[in-house]
């Protein structure tokens, strides 16, 4: 008889255990977040990933009724940041903003990274996509990009381009500008996009490509006039400012960020997050702050479509690298 009821027992046991399994996963993900959710942001205040964030995070914790903290974690092309979320705990109390600068370009020009961009995150969803400006001095000659690429082809390396560094998104940028183009301009590195952008503004350098948020302003006070943009169609919101690939066929460079999470992160709270960052980004007051930014939030965006536009990226921009031999120790 006692044999009997302890294997009953045991039986019955076996079964809650496997009752109770089968509702931790839907249990955890309601109930998730629970507490203050950590946003590593591997790049400076101001930059789009940074200011993509905090709208974001600040919506979230609106409609999650938690606290989304901004962690800042910059140097190393994000590579300080990016490493810090990889050795996170995966328990989804700390989520990652990846850029294409450290996803997609780090990968291919880096020879080692305190992280792999493949293998150390589970995408969970892009957040926008953003063209670059191409930017000149207010009192440069050149009026469009049909008069930058003439003129680098009369004097061969006379041109030269600024970037935040070696290997950044500007600095690829421009070399993709070169070599469609069919002309030798120098790259000039800086320690940050700051000085590159005074040395434009001063006519020490011919032209740069910056971020909206940086450029735009700069545009508008009268210091610096936009030749065009680096996305595929015009802004609508900047309607009267033509794309590069108008004059430079193929050409095409959009600044995007997404969120990730460190592998090994339950995939109901992957998929929580996806949901609830996706309803923020329908919301017309987000639509509009991220857009004033010349930022184009992603709609009905997915993890999976997330992770094939990364690597879809990392071909793109590693064959850039590649025909220019660019390797970073």
């Amino acid at each position: 008889m006692t044999l009997h009821h302890s294997t009953r027992r045991t039986v019955l046991l076996a079964l809650a255990m496997v009752a109770a399994g089968a509702q931790t996963a839907p249990a955890y993900a309601q109930a998730y977040p629970g507490k203050a959710v950590k946003v590593i942001v591997p790049y400076s205040p101001g930059s789009n990933p940074d200011v993509a964030a905090r709208i974001v995070a600040q919506a979230l914790q609106d409609n999650l009724g938690q606290p989304f903290v901004i962690d800042t974690k910059i140097g190393a092309g994000g590579g300080i940041g990016l490493s810090a979320g990889a050795k996170a705990p995966p328990d989804g109390y700390t989520v990652v903003i990846g850029h294409v600068g450290g996803l997609a370009i780090n990968p291919n020009v880096y020879t080692s990274l305190p992280y792999n961009a493949n293998t150390d995150f589970v995408p969970v969803v892009q957040l926008y996509n953003s063209p670059l400006v191409l930017l000149v001095a207010h009192d440069s000659p050149y009026k469009n990009v049909a008069d930058l690429i003439a003129d680098a082809k009369a004097r061969p390396g006379q041109l030269t381009f600024a970037s935040g560094g070696n290997g950044n998104g500007a600095h690829l940028t421009g070399e993709s500008l070169a070599k469609l183009s069919g002309v030798s301009m120098r790259h000039i590195p800086y320690k940050g996009m700051g000085p590159g952008i005074t040395d434009v503004i001063g006519g020490l350098v011919t032209f740069t490509f910056g971020n909206f948020s940086l450029g735009m302003p700069l545009v508008k006070g009268g210091k610096m006039r936009a030749l065009a943009l680096s996305g595929a169609v015009r802004d609508p919101h900047f309607p009267d400012i033509p794309t590069v690939g108008e004059t430079v066929k193929g050409f095409e460079f959009q600044d995007w960020t997404g969120v990730l999470v460190p592998r090994g992160t339950p995939p109901e709270v992957t998929t929580r997050l996806q949901t609830e960052i996706a309803k923020v980004l329908a919301r017309p007051q987000v639509i509009e702050q991220l857009q004033a930014q010349g930022l184009n939030p992603v709609r009905n965006g997915t993890s999976a479509q997330f992770a094939q536009f990364i690597q879809s990226e990392q071909q793109k921009w590693g064959a850039v690298a590649k025909s220019i031999n660019l390797k970073i120790d």
